[in-house]
């Protein structure tokens, strides 16, 4: 009857849900401990609940962004403890309703500093090169009058997030240089979605986010964006909007982005917004 009892408990206690008490934050970091110990201590070490925990390793990552129109799969290989504090190389399949291409570079990752250097290649199913002009409307953005567009993107980018306060600053910076497109001819490039006279766009990006939930593991706040073509005039595309977060585990997360334009030298509606994300995130790693 003893050895039943005993059984009893600690099939009981693996039954009690496990806290997320140390999710990993947007910019690496985790939620300290909080309150007392819980039936943890008889869950596999190994299982860990946040990617702030373990050693630093060799180790193999998937994440996939699932969501409106579109599925973003990218692979991670490097070292050191993974989506926290680590450094690699990451390579994806890039798949829209606008075309195809992909991506690959190096990244370089710490608890509140985050640098990737990379190159994209997309193929546009619509979008062909364009004919200079001072501004462009969806119209002009459709045309089939020339051949659809063929470039890549080499790109650099450095982003942050600083807890201040009862949520994070934010702030991130990027150049990117446009190549393959015919000379004397635009093209419009789908990722920062803002039509480019090659090479040269520059981005900054600020904004600040409030953390909620019982771990402040949710996050919501506005962001403003600035992007800069040199050749076009220096022409400036600006935009504003929410960005949210739910962290539901380490490995699943609701993401949305909702930021739309406020000025720019053209009239592209909603393809002119940064729109990219609304859906489902998963991670997995080698332990």
């Amino acid at each position: 009857m003893k050895r039943l009892v005993t059984l009893g408990l600690v099939t009981s206690a693996l039954a009690v849900p496990r806290a997320s008490s140390a999710l990993e934050t947007s910019h690496g970091g985790s939620i300290p401990e909080l309150g007392p110990p819980h039936a943890d201590a008889l869950v596999d070490p190994a299982m860990h609940r946040s990617w702030s925990e373990g050693a630093p390793r060799t180790f193999a990552a998937l994440t996939l962004d699932a969501g409106y129109l579109y599925l973003r799969p990218r692979g991670h290989v490097g070292y050191g403890m993974p989506f926290n504090t680590w450094l690699g190389l990451e390579a994806n399949p890039l798949v829209s309703a606008g075309g195809y291409g992909g991506y690959g570079g190096a990244r370089f990752a710490l608890p509140y500093v985050d640098l990737r250097v990379g190159a994209r290649y997309f193929a546009a199913f619509r979008h062909a090169f364009l004919e200079p002009k001072e501004s462009y409307n969806r119209l002009d953005l459709d045309s089939t009058a020339n051949d659809p567009a063929r470039y890549y993107t080499v790109e650099a980018e450095v982003s942050s997030a600083l807890p201040v306060g009862p949520g994070d600053i934010l702030a991130m910076a990027s150049i990117s240089a446009v190549r393959g497109v015919p000379g004397g001819s635009y093209v419009f490039e789908e990722t920062l979605r803002v039509i480019v006279d090659p090479p040269w766009v520059w981005r900054v990006r600020g904004g600040y986010v409030f953390r909620l939930g019982s771990r402040n593991q949710h996050s919501i706040g506005p962001v403003l964006d600035v992007l800069a073509v040199p050749e076009r005039d220096d022409s400036r595309t600006i935009r504003f909007g929410p960005v949210l977060r739910i962290q539901l585990s380490r490995s699943f997360d609701v993401r949305g982005s909702f930021v739309t334009t406020l000025s720019s030298p053209d009239r592209l509606g909603l393809v002119g917004g940064d729109f990219t994300e609304l859906g489902v995130r998963y991670r997995v790693a080698t332990e």
